[in-house]
């Protein structure tokens, strides 16, 4: 009887475990958090520390200028947006496409994905300056990925695009996901967020250095409704 109990339960905690296990691996491939109306879908996967270095350093040398003589960091600044094309972000570029042909497949679109334009983003707190609201038109989704941040960074701030939310607002007992306008992430060394391209956000100024690498998507194929003069091919 005990034995027949032991088994029971040794068969229980494999079960768990095994539970657990496929619980991981998918938080690991795709998070996705909804706020509102905005549908943001997280995580790109941690790459090597080796390769997050090799990216570091590759934006740090495009940080570079001269002033009186000397070569001194830029304290903001971004890099060519070609990215995508370069060697060192390989690995980061093909996971971009993997997600974001998941993300279309999983929203019922077709069309071929293409990554438009890549970029790295320096912020330091010397520059006194912020990334201000803007959204990236032409586009189709648009992403993020931090390569080097602290507890000190600035997060990325969303908006609520709808401007017809703000006509009538009761008062709040206090904000969450349902009643707020706004939604922050905090940055994260390794990590990642892909949004639809009109979605409205910004970044504050930041108390420490952050890094992090910017892309465009487009979804190259038929557009609008078959025989109607909304039809088009991009």
């Amino acid at each position: 009887m005990r034995k027949h109990e032991s088994n029971k339960v040794r068969k229980k905690r494999d079960r768990e475990r095994a539970s657990k296990r496929d619980r991981r691996e998918t938080e690991g491939r795709t998070k996705e958090i909804e706020t509102n109306n905005l549908k943001l879908t997280a995580d790109l996967g941690q790459l090597e520390e080796n390769e997050l270095d090799s990216m570091i350093s590759h934006i740090d040398l495009n940080s570079l200028s001269e002033h009186n003589g000397q070569t001194v960091k830029r304290t903001g600044s971004q890099t060519q947006d070609d990215l995508q094309r370069i060697p060192t972000f390989s690995n980061l570029t093909r996971t971009i496409m993997d997600v974001s042909k998941h993300i279309l497949n999983e929203q019922g679109y077709m069309g071929e994905i293409e990554i438009t334009n890549m970029w790295g983003n320096i912020l330091r707190p010397q520059s006194q300056r912020a990334h201000a609201p803007h959204s990236h038109s032409n586009n189709f989704l648009s992403g993020v990925f931090y390569i080097k941040t602290s507890d000190d960074t600035s997060p990325i701030q969303f908006f609520d695009p709808r401007p017809q939310s703000s006509v009538l607002k009761p008062r709040k007992k206090e904000y969450n996901r349902l009643n707020s306008d706004m939604a922050q992430f905090n940055s994260e060394t390794g990590w990642g967020l892909v949004l639809t391209s009109w979605l409205v956000h910004w970044v504050p100024e930041t108390k420490d250095e952050r890094i992090s690498i910017a892309w465009n998507v487009i979804v190259r194929g038929e557009y609008g409704e078959p025989n109607t003069l909304q039809n088009a091919h991009i």
